[in-house]
């Protein structure tokens, strides 16, 4: 099979050759900003461990670029964009009623815009590229305090809420906008960013009248024109990540072995849709934590080669069995430097249970 092939069978509930697999990470911090080396970089992260579609990594300040966002260079390859804000570009609710919609044709939207088409126009189909949005409403949280300060675009919406409202339908248009482009690049679909624990804060009525609303109207936009939508539920906790099982998306990726969250097992009793999991990639380290970076996570941890395929392995036929036909195995988010290693073993061990579904049949 394809990845294409194996994706789509994934989807409709199909047996395939082997089980399908993913991961992302970690950002290309140092090359990410410039549109050739950061597509000739994710064309050879994708050759190099031929996952089942590719996630694109663009760092997670870009579409706040275009506003006014001033973000500093990269300087080594831990130096993430998410920390290195240098302004915001929202830094009073007024400013709200001030900031015009992009071009995304120009600046930073056409720089992602054009390595979509550029690893895209590699592949030609074989490989489903998602290309990364998040929820018009976190956008405006990258905008004002961004991952450190969740208050201050709740504080906007609650004291300013006038103002935060008319930006947020600028916001979802532009993100549509930008989403359409995408799909015109080539994109199989979209990886949708929703950071559920700013969901928890927002608490269910403010989820549901400015989170909600516009993450599904962008989704209704292209859903027609894409056949692979995965909703990316990051943080947060089991109850909140129920809120959105009702989005028109076509799988689910979330944190499934962090304390707190629902099990694969348990996901699977609520819906049908593609479960994306199973592996743990987290090392028990904080962001700010070196040891976070280059650590492999816990389920890479160790020196003993078999000792750690046989343990991989076996929490991938867990999360099979409990996921059924329809699990991509992955992690809950991004993996870190020193994960990467291990991904050839990783793979390794996929064509490996591939060749014992092919005995037992």
């Amino acid at each position: 099979m394809t990845h294409k092939e194996r994706l789509m069978a994934v989807k409709e509930g199909k047996k395939t050759d082997r089980p399908a697999f993913v991961a992302w990470g970690p950002h290309m911090n140092l090359i990410d900003r410039n549109a050739k080396d950061f597509a000739e970089a994710t064309i050879a992260y994708q050759n190099t461990y031929q996952f089942d579609f590719i996630k694109l990594m663009p760092n997670g300040m870009y579409f706040t670029e275009d506003f006014g966002q001033a973000l500093k260079p990269a300087e080594h390859i831990f130096d993430d964009t998410w920390m290195n804000v240098q302004a915001s570009a929202v830094n009073d609710p007024h400013q709200w009623a001030k900031i015009k919609a992009p071009n995304v044709k120009k600046g930073a939207l056409a720089r992602e815009i054009e390595v979509c088409k550029r690893v895209n126009d590699y592949f030609q189909g074989d490989v489903p590229v998602l290309a990364t949005v998040f929820s018009p409403f976190i956008w405006m949280g990258e905008m004002t305090g961004g991952f450190f300060h969740p208050e201050v675009i709740l504080s906007h919406f609650e004291y300013s809420g006038r103002e935060a409202r008319a930006a947020l339908e600028m916001i979802a248009e532009t993100n549509e906008r930008l989403m359409e482009a995408f799909v015109d690049a080539g994109a199989a679909g979209f990886f949708l960013g929703y950071q559920c624990g700013m969901a928890k804060q927002m608490g269910r009525d403010l989820f549901d009248e400015c989170a909600k609303k516009y993450d599904v109207r962008n989704i209704n936009a292209i859903k027609d024109r894409t056949w692979f939508n995965m909703a990316h539920i990051c943080h947060g906790d089991a109850q909140t990540s129920e809120w959105f099982l009702d989005y028109p998306v076509d799988a689910f990726n979330w944190a499934d072995r962090e304390k707190g969250q629902h099990t694969i097992a348990e996901m699977r009793q609520l819906t049908d849709k593609v479960l994306v999991g199973g592996l743990d990639h987290a090392n028990g380290y904080g962001y700010k934590d070196l040891q976070c970076r280059y650590l492999p996570s816990n389920d890479f941890a160790g020196s003993d080669r078999e000792q750690i395929k046989a343990h991989v392995k076996k929490k991938i036929k867990e999360a099979l069995a409990s996921g059924g036909v329809k699990t991509v195995i992955s992690g809950g988010c991004g993996w870190s430097e020193g994960s990467l290693p291990r991904f050839s073993l990783w793979r390794e061990i996929m064509e490996e249970i591939g060749e014992e579904w092919h005995h037992e049949a």
